[in-house]
């Protein structure tokens, strides 16, 4: 039996996203492949450490999102997950518009 842990419902979702170590001066820019209200898979070969802190910026049709969360324990060769921790309500209102 599969059972899903996640907060809420993800979507296929295709946005630029630029990723950085709030802790460090590492940053990276890629792309999505899914999102939530809860948080976003980005598509990278150079995935940060489980639990890094990051700011996430994702642009899509002209706005522009902005997070900050942690790296989840989803960290494969091909990207990882983000949790969002913080969004400000401005950020709150694009996100749930692009998800609607």
């Amino acid at each position: 039996m599969h059972l899903e842990r996640r907060g809420a419902t993800r979507y296929n979702f295709g946005a630029i996203a630029e990723v950085a170590d709030i802790d460090q001066s590492d940053e990276l820019v890629s792309l999505t492949r899914d999102l939530s209200l809860s948080g976003c898979f980005v598509k990278t070969t150079t995935p940060f450490p489980k639990g890094t802190r990051v700011r996430v910026r994702i642009t899509h049709s002209g706005a522009q999102f902005t997070a900050v969360g942690n790296v989840t324990a989803n960290v494969t060769a091909t990207g990882m997950g983000i949790v969002f921790t913080q969004i400000e309500p401005d950020d709150r209102v694009i996100i749930e518009r692009w998800l609607v």
